[in-house]
């Protein structure tokens, strides 16, 4: 047995164990005296843990008493938080409810209309898909710009992170708000950046902010339950704090572990809640502690990055691209007041753990996604809040008019039956055979079906107000309706979207809020060289290297931003657009066919098909239209193969023009040569008989114009002649005395006539 003791304040203790703080009621080790309220941890060399200070024993009384401060303010949205999702999950009589039903003889019958209604908006979301786009701050970034989008798109499936948005959004849409975390993993055991969903049972957050980024919150709260042996594991220095803080423990049972937790937070850990008392071992054979995670802002003087790609971000002094910034000169460094994001992991006992955020975006790793939020307070809240009250009474409805379709009244003289209570038997049943005495009255028996009827019509009226106020009408479900054209439908279809389109707008802000901070998280630990793997919409494999040295593959050079696309979230009305689209090609089909054949890709574009990227790709590739969301300043492979066949094309086309206007050109020539001859009413091509025909014809009409004619002639009949072998190469001509020139007859003023 090792037991502690202090003498003059002197720790006389061995190194490593555990010890109360002077003044403290002395306890043994094996917790026989178990009444210690603080604790404190030797290190190797017998000093003080830094965590066991005063400062840090302050630090921790306050995080601390904020932690409870919002358990309490909280706990009564919280409370109605867990019970619409009891509604979702068919809990939806209480206790009470259920002992009084069964008391007078009625079935606590359960007709869930809220699952459908929550079903279809969860699907909607499942169904629509959402994408981004990664883009550079600067034209050099494009290529890392496109490096990270390949790696987001990496990481997305080695995460799950399709199925934790989902996860995320079911809590906004149920409860009224659910959490995604992003941040830095361990590269051993996953990605070096995660993406994971939290459930809002675990959290809490400055219920006095009032921004939807939690931008203006001094602090977010997570709390998790460990084994002992896992927490042990994970701080081994700090195993005596973690020994005093065990659910179950005598020195936890006495401290009180159960005021740091609610009914929402620690359902999963009460035993008490199951139908059936657990006596099978409980916390013998698992020693539990809650851990809290508090994320909180403290008001600093830090540097801070001014002009370049990363403007306004925390100075790191390990990231690559803030030292390129500043050595191009693009960036300085400036002195500004930061609130800076601190995390303390703790238990009700003691601190755990103290650091500042490792994270260079100096915001909240989780991200909320928000459902409605209640204006008084802020607190959030679901579909399912105004949907109780009328499901409560659809299901007490029926229950109701079950009871009295299968119920009768009796009414008997006093000693017309011997047994009342067969009586009562056989009077329920439809082939009932009913004996009484011979003087009496028969027993008067009747069902009370109008009361029956009456209900059964209210639990309609309250199935139709489920639909209206949940805005799912079965024009989304797919169902019969009354509605017979289109456009009565597509109405329909639109004014339930827009019942419920806060949830996907809200959605949509938290994806790019996780966005923001997933690539800021990717920028600043992917900085060694990788290869990691993405594959296309048809499967196949495509190899991606990251920082090999080369300056397009530098991710972490160069800043860029996440945008989400635009997109319809409506999978139904998008649909019915796309009909509509449909019906307008086949009317332009008729009249100008060539638009509806440069405006198919954007007509497959906008339906809802398998493949249909595939078929958009092969159609552009076949009409040669380029994709108009692609950035013109980094065309992708086909655009730039389209344009090289489209050139060549062009060039083709161009020569054969070219030889059409040669051919032309000749025939008309040959037609004026034509022309000449019958004009000086030739009938041989000898080159002797045009000269002297074309003297004669000067000499008489003195006539330019027919001197042209016949020079296009003689052109064209020495070149045949050539070509025929009927004429040697023209010999150089003697030097002979120069002969009066011919008067121009134009020149004289002579005009033809």
């Amino acid at each position: 047995m090792f037991e502690i003791d202090f003498s003059g304040g002197q720790i006389l203790s061995e190194k490593g164990r555990s010890y109360q703080a002077p003044g403290e009621v002395l306890f043994k080790a094996d917790g026989a005296k178990a009444q210690a309220s603080r604790h404190v941890s030797l290190d190797e060399n017998g000093r003080i843990h830094p965590l066991d200070e005063a400062d840090a024993m302050r630090l921790h009384r306050r995080l601390l008493a904020t932690y409870r401060y919002e358990l309490e303010r909280q706990s009564e949205n919280r409370a109605e938080m867990a019970l619409d999702e009891d509604m979702y999950d068919h809990i939806q009589w209480t206790a009470e409810e259920v002992a009084a039903l069964r008391e007078r003889g009625q079935t606590p019958i359960v007709f869930n209309l809220i699952q459908t209604t929550i079903n279809w908006v969860l699907g909607s979301q499942r169904r629509a898909s959402m994408d981004y786009k990664i883009l550079p701050r600067r034209e050099e970034g494009l290529k890392p710009a496109q490096r990270k989008d390949e790696l987001m798109r990496h990481l997305r499936d080695e995460n799950h992170s399709l199925e934790a948005r989902a996860a995320g959004f079911a809590d906004a849409v149920k409860a009224g708000v659910g959490w995604i975390e992003t941040g830095e993993g361990d590269p051993t055991d996953g990605p070096i950046v995660f993406e994971r969903h939290e459930g809002w049972r675990n959290m809490l957050w400055d219920s006095r902010a009032k921004q939807m980024d939690l931008q203006d919150a001094r602090y977010i709260c997570r709390t998790k339950w460990l084994d002992f042996d896992i927490a042990s594991a994970l701080w081994p220095q700090r195993k005596g704090l973690l020994r005093l803080s065990t659910e179950g423990n005598l020195l936890s049972s006495i401290a009180g572990l159960s005021d740091y937790g609610d009914d929402p937070m620690d359902s999963s850990e009460d035993d008490s809640r199951f139908s059936a008392p657990v006596t099978s071992g409980g916390n013998a054979i698992r020693h539990r502690i809650r851990c809290m995670e508090m994320w909180y802002k403290e008001p600093k003087m830090v540097p801070v990055m001014k002009g370049g790609d990363f403007h306004r971000e925390l100075f790191d002094p390990w990231s690559e691209g803030h030292w390129y910034d500043l050595e191009q000169g693009r960036a300085t460094l400036i002195e500004r007041p930061r609130e800076l994001i601190h995390v303390a992991l703790m238990t009700e006992k003691g601190l755990l753990d103290v650091r500042q955020s490792p994270y260079r975006h100096n915001r909240f790793p989780f991200t909320p996604i928000w459902g409605y939020r209640r204006s008084r307070d802020g607190m959030p809240y679901g579909i399912i809040r105004g949907l109780r009250d009328i499901q409560r009474d659809l299901n007490k409805r029926a229950s109701k008019a079950l009871h009295y379709l299968s119920s009768t009244q009796v009414k008997v003289q006093e000693g017309a039956v011997d047994d009342i209570e067969e009586l009562r038997t056989e009077a329920g049943r439809p082939d009932s055979v009913i004996v009484y005495k011979q003087g009496y009255q028969p027993p008067d028996i009747k069902s009370d079906a109008e009361m029956a009827s009456a209900h059964i019509d209210l639990m309609q009226m309250d199935a139709n107000m489920i639909q209206q106020v949940g805005g799912v009408t079965n024009e989304n479900l797919g169902r019969d309706t009354n509605a017979t054209s289109g456009r009565a439908i597509l109405a329909k279809q639109d004014q339930g979207q827009l019942a419920t389109s806060i949830f996907f707008d809200n959605f949509r802000f938290a994806m790019r809020l996780n966005g923001e901070k997933l690539l800021t998280n990717i920028e600043q630990f992917y900085t060694d060289e990788q290869q990691f793997r993405i594959t296309d919409t048809r499967g196949n494999p495509q190899y991606v290297t990251i920082n090999d040295g080369t300056f397009p593959n530098a991710i972490s050079l160069f800043k860029a931003d996440f945008i989400i696309d635009e997109e319809d979230w409506r999978a139904t009305s998008r649909q019915a657009q796309a009909e509509q689209l449909m019906n307008l090609m086949r009317e332009l089909a008729a009249t100008a066919p060539q638009i509806v054949i440069k405006c198919l890709d954007l007509v497959i574009e906008s339906m809802d098909m398998p493949k249909r990227d595939e078929l958009v790709k092969r159609i552009r590739q076949e009409t040669g239209v380029s994709d108009p969301d692609e950035d013109p300043n980094n065309p992708s492979p086909e655009t730039i193969a389209q344009q090289k066949a489209a050139e060549k094309a062009a060039q083709m086309q161009e020569r054969a023009m070219m030889a059409q206007i040669e051919g032309e050109e000749a025939k008309t020539a040959k037609t004026r040569a034509d022309a000449a001859r019958s004009l000086l009413g030739l009938r041989t091509d000898n080159l002797d008989q045009i000269n002297a025909a074309v003297d004669a014809a000067i000499k008489l009409g003195g006539a330019p114009a027919v001197a042209r004619a016949v020079d296009a002639m003689m052109r064209q009949a020495t070149e045949e002649a050539f070509a025929a072998g009927q004429l040697a190469a023209p010999q150089q001509p003697e030097q002979t005395p120069a002969s009066p020139a011919t008067p121009d007859p134009a020149a004289q003023g002579m005009m033809p006539q």
